[in-house]
């Protein structure tokens, strides 16, 4: 199993969506016992608790029967279709359907029964609305516009700082927030489609962060927690290559801590939460960076193709 790391979707989800798509595609048949927790923690080199908590999500599936010292047992799809007579050819071509929309679409089994049961040949989706959720207002509508200029649809932002939920019907939330909004709408999650953010790639272009020739450059980057700003400093050096930056993560109490500090003359990289909670003023600060993540096409790609969108017409301006 490939697991990644570095990658914003959490090991025991990962692990948990390889084998659906195993046992969904029948390469893990019906009865088959998955490696115990400590074996399993050995061979993908991850701790006992991320297999327990995969194991546990194949379990709210359906897909595997946990049964304490005598293993995890596959129990395999809930609704597989009868065999027909023709039961090889309608296997050859399910599986065909299920590897094209997991290669070219990133679908797994289940979104593509979610897709087929919502779809009809007159359905419009001129009307579809869709919640953004993320903990930045900023962040939630930068996604609610990259969104609307790709898909007919309306995406309207949902701060986690809300109280409630969001009205029923589509939402796309990012996987910084997996755990929590889980938590939070666990009877929701049929509805949520969890999408990987990756920091805007235009901002080294910022002429702030130019390293002088030959020179290391140290950015400080502001957020309100330390796991958060760990997080955010991994995903920016992929942007900043140490041989040529140094990131210093600050968790500061206020958004404007150094914005306020006359010593503070570098650039300060400021975390979606710390930038909300600047003042206008603030923000025109010369020494302020914003930190923005982004959906990238491939991921818009998934969104649309989840939730059965139409693609937004592009207006062209004759002159």
């Amino acid at each position: 199993m490939s697991l990644d790391a570095d990658s914003p979707v959490p090991l025991y989800h990962q692990i948990a969506e390889t084998l659906s798509y195993r046992i969904a595609t029948g390469r893990i048949p019906p009865g088959q016992r998955l490696p115990s927790v400590r074996e399993a923690a050995k061979a993908w080199d991850v701790n006992m608790h991320t297999v327990r908590r995969a194991y546990a999500e194949l379990s709210e599936r359906g897909l595997v029967e946990i049964r304490g010292p005598r293993g995890t047992l596959v129990l395999g799809t809930p609704d597989r279709p009868p065999r027909t007579r023709k039961g090889d050819d309608l296997d050859a071509f399910l599986q065909r359907v299920l590897g094209e929309g997991r290669v070219q679409h990133g679908l797994e089994r289940h979104d593509l029964v979610r897709l087929l049961a919502n779809w009809s040949p007159t359905h419009t989706s001129a009307s579809d609305v869709v919640h953004v959720v993320e903990c930045s207002e900023t962040q939630c509508d930068d996604h609610v516009r990259e969104i609307e200029e790709s898909w007919d649809v309306e995406a309207k932002p949902w701060c986690l700082s809300r109280s409630g939920e969001p009205p029923p019907g589509p939402i796309v939330a990012t996987y910084f927030h997996h755990n929590e909004v889980r938590r939070r709408w666990p009877h929701r999650l049929h509805e949520i489609r969890f999408a990987a953010i990756h920091p805007d790639p235009q901002l080294p272009a910022d002429r702030r962060t130019f390293p002088p020739s030959g020179k290391r450059v140290t950015l400080t980057l502001c957020e309100f927690d330390e796991p958060m700003a760990c997080n955010i400093a991994a995903d920016l050096s992929v942007l900043f290559p140490p041989d040529r930056y140094r990131i210093k993560t600050r968790v500061v109490t206020r958004g404007s801590e150094l914005l306020g500090t006359c010593g503070q003359r570098k650039p300060i990289l400021l975390s979606p939460r710390v930038w909300d909670s600047l003042e206008l003023e603030e923000r025109m600060d010369s020494r302020a960076i914003k930190i923005a993540y982004v959906l990238t096409e491939e991921e818009l790609e998934n969104l649309g193709a989840f939730f059965g969108w139409r693609r937004r017409r592009r207006v062209r301006h004759h002159g």
